[in-house]
C-alpha cells in the first residue's frame, strides 16, 4: 500500500521551525501538523532542522 505524498507548505515549514525552537517532540509536532510521524524526519532533514544544531553549547 503506498502513503500519499505530502504537499509540504511554506506555512508547515515555519510550524516546524517554530516547535523546534519550543523544543517539541517529533511525536507532538507530527500531531499539530496533522502528519505521520514517519514525514517528520525527512523533511526536518531537508530543513537542516537536526538535533546537532538544535543544541545550546
Amino acid at each position: 500500500m503506498v502513503r500519499a505524498a505530502i504537499e509540504w507548505t511554506h506555512a508547515m515549514d515555519t510550524k516546524l521551525r517554530h516547535f523546534e525552537r519550543c523544543g517539541l517532540c517529533v511525536r507532538r509536532q507530527a500531531r499539530r501538523l496533522g502528519v505521520s510521524e514517519r514525514s517528520i524526519y525527512p523533511r526536518r532533514k531537508q530543513l537542516r532542522l537536526d538535533s546537532q544544531k538544535s543544541k545550546k553549547i
